[in-house]
């Protein structure tokens, strides 16, 4: 009789089973060391389990080496805190789709061998991989071969067994178009074979690389302009050099671009005005950058300045601070000097109890005087800092004086300037009212579009049309002053406000710092603590001695018996 079939049970990975095969799957070398955290796991191999879902290895935050091929796995997921993880072995799984590896920076080795995917992607963020294998699966198409092309370490790969590879000539396509890679199917490609490649498919490659040469200086420009930005908003005059806060006037006024573009007056007016409304704004401009670069030195002349004073303050310090270890290493070699004399006095017998008792009543004296000692430098350390404290809190009260001064002017400057501008608008609205008025008083019916038919239908229609365009561009240079002022403004309180606890906490940690260092001292001049550390380090040099001697004597015997 037939038995029935039953199907496997999928596994469900357990905190349980991590260590169990952790602790299983180490070395003969490692292995009498057992593995009790998670954390502790470099390396783990979840093979042949018919796992179905990857979970649980969240805590596995060292794991270098993971292998879970031949298991059910459907989706590569729950990953992302393996940042560690070097090597990777999903093959011989049902994966349909490379997703969910964006976290793994640091992935070298990845292997997707005979699973269910088509398309190849989710790679992109890998620079580090180098080597890949991805063969047998059911990628048709040839788009991978320039995706891979992006992997610049890549340097092996395994594609055979994908129905791509059956193409004619699809080799020598791989190798002329990722010329990265060192390595095909495992097998080292030679330079013949990568000069063919490169000859068969000459004219295509020279079109990829004038491609991608163009779009190499596009993303530079972008980058570029990305950083002059990002430089100009320390200086707060972003977009101020050129046209754009004129241009950002008119991008959402569409009635006043078509007044401006009536006829030749309108646009000569027009662009008068955009001549001088830039001009304005270069000026406001190259203001920012001065500005910006007179407060940059302001505050690299305080760092100076309070750079000299505390290292002039911590090298004083330092010399006080050697000083209280000196005076700790006098009392101890002075308390070790007096039980070797009494050992000696006492000729090897047990020191009776005057001696004993004298070397504790010196030994409480220079404890005594060490501590009367610690607490006078604690006060003058205290005192030090306490001077180099308010030395630093006048130099940013000064600072504060300063910046604000600073701060302030400009400001006042920046407003004239974005007066002078919205002067200018208003100037010209109000040129442009009888320019635009005449040219309509003098065309024909014919010439007449639907927006001039307009104002001339209403006669309030002109006056409202250039009211609300000047309501728009004074809107827009006033958002751009406020956003300007109220940058800058935060940043001064944000900075002073930062020097201000910046110092506070160098000078609790540099209290903090002397408390600990003295008290340590203390601590370790105790007659207790003297006493105990010289009787020990007597034992232990007595054991020496005697070691030695033991050693000595075994030499001498072994030499008396070979002579």
């Amino acid at each position: 009789m037939l038995q029935s079939y039953e199907p496997k049970k999928h596994t469900v990975v357990t905190k349980e089973l991590l260590l169990t095969l952790a602790n299983e799957q180490q070395s003969r070398r490692r292995r009498r060391r057992i593995i009790t955290a998670l954390d502790k796991i470099d390396e783990i191999r979840l093979e042949y389990l018919n796992i179905l879902k990857i979970d649980c290895l969240w805590p596995l935050t060292n794991l270098v080496k993971l292998k879970l091929n031949n298991n059910a796995i459907e989706k590569i997921e729950n990953l992302e805190c393996l940042k560690n993880l070097c090597e990777l072995d999903l093959s011989f799984n049902r994966i349909t789709t490379i997703e969910n590896l964006e976290a793994l920076e640091n992935l070298h080795i990845l292997s997707l061998y005979d699973n269910q995917i088509d398309v190849i992607q989710g790679l992109d963020h890998m620079h580090s991989l180098a080597i890949l294998s991805i063969g047998k699966n059911f990628i048709h198409d040839l788009e991978h071969v320039l995706y891979f092309r992006k992997l610049k370490g890549l340097r092996s790969l395994h594609v055979a067994g994908n129905p791509c590879t059956e193409r004619s000539g699809y080799a020598s396509y791989l190798i002329a178009f990722v010329p990265q890679l060192i390595y095909y199917s495992y097998k080292m490609i030679t330079e013949k074979e990568r000069e063919e490649a490169n000859e068969k498919h000459r004219r295509a490659l020279a079109n990829i690389l004038e491609a991608e040469a163009k779009k190499q200086k596009e993303v530079e420009a972008v980058k570029a302009a990305e950083e002059k930005i990002a430089q100009l908003s320390v200086s707060y005059v972003e977009y101020l050099d050129e046209d754009c806060l004129f241009q950002q006037m008119f991008c959402n006024d569409d009635e006043g671009t078509k007044l401006a573009k009536l006829n030749q007056d309108t646009e000569a007016a027009f662009e008068q005005y955009r001549q001088t409304f830039s001009e304005i704004c270069h000026q406001l401009y190259e203001l920012g950058l001065r500005e910006e670069s007179r407060r940059r030195e302001e505050i690299q002349a305080l760092n100076n300045v309070v750079e000299d004073r505390l290292t002039t303050a911590t090298n004083k310090a330092r010399k006080i601070m050697d000083s209280v270890q000196s005076k700790r290493v006098e009392i101890t070699v002075r308390v070790t000097q007096m039980l070797r004399e009494a050992a000696i006095v006492a000729d090897d017998a047990d020191l009776d109890d005057d001696a004993i008792d004298e070397i504790d009543k010196v030994a409480r004296q220079l404890s005594l005087e060490f501590n009367q000692y610690i607490d006078v430098v604690w006060k003058k350390l205290m005192r030090e800092e306490i001077v180099i404290h308010e030395q630093i809190e006048e130099m940013s009260r000064m600072f504060e004086t300063n910046i604000n001064d600073m701060v302030t002017a400009f400001l006042e400057t920046v407003q004239e300037y974005f007066s002078q501008l919205r002067n200018l608008e208003t100037e010209y609205n109000e040129n442009l009212s009888p320019i635009v008025m005449t040219y309509l008083n003098s065309i024909e019916d014919a010439d007449k579009n639907p927006f001039l038919l307009s104002l001339m239908e209403d006669k309030d229609a002109l006056t409202n049309c250039l009211a609300g365009s000047h309501f728009l561009h004074l809107q827009v240079i006033d958002d751009r002053q406020d956003r300007m002022v109220k940058r800058l403004r935060d940043w001064q309180a944000k900075f002073l406000q930062n020097l201000v606890d910046d110092e506070t906490d160098r000078s609790r940690n540099r209290i903090l710092e002397i408390t600990h260092f003295l008290d340590y001292h203390r601590d370790n001049a105790t007659v207790a603590k003297i006493l105990g550390q010289q009787s020990l380090q007597m034992e232990e040099n007595e054991s020496h001695e005697a070691a030695s001697s033991v050693v000595s004597k075994e030499g001498t015997d072994h030499q008396s018996e070979d002579d």
